[in-house]
């Protein structure tokens, strides 16, 4: 067994390579500043092991890491040293960078010296930003980077400059005191290729935030600029594997991938403007004329510091010492690009909730670029499709009734363009939303049961109608808007336009909400649900596309069901709903006294109908 002992362990990048690490025989020391807070973050993900992780309370910025003695001695064995601490701040004051990177780097560099004087330290590895200009050629530089380094890095920026500046401190005392030194310089790092979670909202999260806001109209560098990129659980492996190694230098490894495969920003910019519903930009402008725009006070408007334009590089990187480790083709498998869409449309929606809670129960996974909560079970899987003006997690106190009340698997997910999905873009709405179906069937081999609310009961009709759903299968269609009372029921009063929608009070909300039925009463309408669809509307992709699909319901959708086997069908109605009729002639109809949206304001009851 190994002893490792990891700065920055509770962060973003941190938090995956602890998950990593615990496959492998190792025992970890995480120097936190909170027990308390570092043991619920690890609960909340599911991997606290109390055999092989420890944390040692310290600090970064003071002297011995603020460590306690009898914390020196557990940590005294230590085998491998991974440096990865110091939180993503590009607008850190120079104070604060230089007590977090450099004075950091001094401490760390302290008591690596001390574990390789008393016993031989395996390995240090660190953790430092792609654009670092020190590489395994000029690490032995000669100068104090506390006196004479802010003269030697001609970078204004303190995030950066105090950063690199850590990189080479970290270098010369290595090569110094002689023990082994990897060094990683991953690119922007975003979420998980599993889920596209991307928690750290500082990096790309910039550039999102500047487009949702309608901030940026044109390319940043053009053809030949790039903002590379890399997954948090790929970095994580690959720290992993060089940990492994049995290293005996200075070695440094770039994670940035072959120049000729990495998307240039205009690609990037055009991936993430279809994610987000919007028009992509078409213009290109140079970066220097960019960041003079910057200074001149954009960034005040576009909230994008000119120093964040400083990842956009046409910069190229040499990776082979990272192919020798991982393979030839380990950038093209991993590449971001396979699950970017996620990743855009996840930055999104935490933008929208600064305090996104996620319900733990349920585990999140992406089928192409589509999210979905699933809680396992035994038997065939529950699939609920939700709505208009709502998401995936507002039917998760009815898939949890569900799973409580049969012990099967339940499978929510967020529709393309809403929740935490991306948008894309198809020449007919519908198939966006019909292709869905079908990749669920092919995970769903033998049989599920369906159950759509609203524009989701929409969903299952027309796959009934394309003959996509076969007899393994059954349906429950809650509240299918297929009969209108009258034309203009579902535009009163015009709530459906972007500006409307856009400036919408909580009262206009609730107002609409009432007025249409969608629940019977105000104490019907679940906690939360008014602030939840008003800050939706913040989103150009949640209401760019919430209009389109209302402008597809209410004029341009005709569907014809007469070849639906009425046999096949299990309608639940609520007879609150003022904008559409029952559709009698779909089947037999059992009617409930909810309205339009009873799934979510009624979950117990609706799920006791359903079964």
């Amino acid at each position: 067994m190994r002893t490792i002992f990891l700065t920055g362990g509770t962060g973003f990048i941190g938090r995956q390579l602890v998950e990593e690490l615990l496959k492998e025989d190792v025992m970890i020391f995480l120097l936190v500043r909170s027990k308390s807070k570092a043991t619920r973050a690890f609960q909340e993900k599911g991997i606290l092991n109390e055999a092989a992780l420890h944390f040692i309370e310290g600090d970064l910025t003071k002297t011995d890491l603020g460590l306690s003695d009898e914390d020196k001695d557990r940590v005294s064995n230590t085998d491998v040293i991974i440096h990865a601490g110091g939180q993503m701040d590009i607008q850190a004051t120079q104070q604060e960078a230089t007590s977090v990177f450099l004075n950091g780097a001094k401490h760390i560099s302290e008591f690596a010296k001390s574990i390789h004087q008393l016993k031989g330290l395996q390995q240090f590895i660190h953790v430092v930003g792609y654009m670092s200009p020190f590489d395994d050629n000029n690490s032995k530089v000669a100068i104090d980077v506390f006196k004479e380094g802010h003269d030697y890095l001609k970078i204004k920026n303190p995030y950066e400059k105090t950063k690199f500046l850590a990189d080479l401190y970290i270098r010369q005392q290595a090569s110094a005191i002689g023990y082994p030194l990897s060094v990683i310089n991953p690119p922007t790092v975003v979420g998980s290729s599993k889920t596209g979670s991307t928690e750290q909202t500082a990096g790309l999260g910039l550039l999102v935030a500047s487009m949702r806001r309608g901030l940026m109209p044109f390319i940043p560098g053009g053809k030949g600029y790039k903002l590379p990129l890399i997954s948090n659980d790929e970095l994580a492996k690959f720290i992993v594997q060089v940990f492994k190694l049995e290293q005996s230098s200075i070695q440094t490894y770039t994670l940035v991938q072959d120049n000729q495969l990495d998307p240039d920003i205009s690609e990037l910019l055009e991936v993430m403007s279809e994610s987000m519903n919007m028009a992509a930009p078409k213009i290109s402008v140079p970066i220097r004329f960019v960041k003079a725009l910057m200074k001149s006070g954009i960034s005040k408007i576009t909230q994008i510091p000119s120093d964040g334009l400083n990842f956009i590089t046409n910069r190229k990187f040499p990776n082979d010492s990272s192919k020798k480790i991982m393979g030839e083709d380990w950038f093209t498998k991993t590449s971001v690009m396979n699950f970017f869409p996620a990743v855009v449309a996840d930055l999104d929606y935490r933008l929208m909730y600064q305090n996104d809670q996620h319900n733990h129960l349920f585990e999140r996974t992406l089928i192409g670029n589509t999210v979905i909560y699933q809680i396992p079970g035994e038997g065939k899987p529950f699939i609920l499709l939700h709505g208009l003006l709502s998401d995936g997690e507002d039917l998760f106190p009815l898939g949890l009734e569900l799973h409580e009340k049969t012990g099967q698997p339940v499978w929510i997910p967020d529709l393309p363009g809403l929740g935490r999905s991306p948008f894309k873009r198809e020449k007919n709405l519908l198939d966006l939303y019909l292709n869905l179906v079908k990749e669920l069937l092919g995970k769903a081999a033998d049989g599920a049961h369906w159950i759509g609310h609203s524009f989701g009961a929409i969903i299952l009709l027309e796959a009934l109608v394309r003959e996509y759903i076969n007899m393994k299968n059954t349906i429950t269609l809650l509240q299918p808007p297929v009969s209108k009372r009258n034309s203009k029921s579902f535009n009163v009063p015009q709530f459906m336009n972007k500006w409307a929608l856009k400036l919408a009070t909580a009262n206009s909300i609730e107002r609409y909400l009432i007025g249409n039925g969608l629940f019977e009463n105000t104490e019907s309408i679940p906690k939360h649900y008014i602030a939840k669809v008003s800050n939706s509307f913040t989103s150009p992709r949640i209401l760019n596309t919430t209009l389109q699909l209302n402008r597809f319901l209410s004029k341009d959708y005709q569907g014809d069901f007469t070849k639906v086997p009425r046999d096949k069908l299990h309608i639940i109605w609520g007879d609150h709903d003022r904008s559409y009729s029952a559709p009698l002639h779909l089947g037999e109809i059992d009617v409930v006294p909810y309205g339009h949206h009873f799934p979510l304001s009624h979950p117990r009851e609706t799920a006791s109908y359903i079964l």
